[in-house]
């Protein structure tokens, strides 16, 4: 095989492995896809019942605790006019036992029109069936 060829084929398996760990990162935590629906649709209330009672929301503006004060966050950002266009993407996502983690991005329109995303790395913990944030960091 020449150099070019086989260059080549290991990226294109680099590839086809990082869109396989995306997709299964999609799949196992439905959290970050139920939480962007929700904020898209302007459910806040809905975002806020994917935490804890006690969840710790970090973002640049501030650390928010509790479902109430996470639901304050939200409500204000669309008051702000933050466009209801959230997009969540998982890379990763991992569990043990009743703790789960991913990590991803997001990207959403300004007030301003403008686009702008950042990452995030949330942990959930079990709650009965499913389960709820314990903390949210928006980087």
């Amino acid at each position: 095989m020449q150099p070019r060829a086989c260059l080549f084929s290991a990226f294109s398996i680099l590839v086809i492995a990082g869109t396989v760990r995306a997709a299964a990162a999609e799949r196992e935590c439905t959290s970050d896809k139920q939480w962007q629906d929700a904020f898209n649709k302007g459910d806040t209330s809905a975002v806020a019942a994917l935490y804890t009672s006690q969840a710790v929301e970090v973002t640049p503006t501030g650390i928010w605790i509790g479902q109430g004060a996470v639901k304050a966050r939200l409500d204000e950002s669309i008051k702000q006019g933050w466009k209801q266009d959230l997009v969540i993407v998982a890379t990763q996502c991992d569990s043990e036992g009743a703790v789960r983690w991913s990590s991803g991005s997001w990207e959403q329109t300004s007030p301003q029109g403008s686009p702008v995303g950042g990452f995030w790395t949330p942990i959930e913990v079990k709650d009965g069936n499913g389960w709820k944030y314990r903390t949210s960091p928006l980087i």
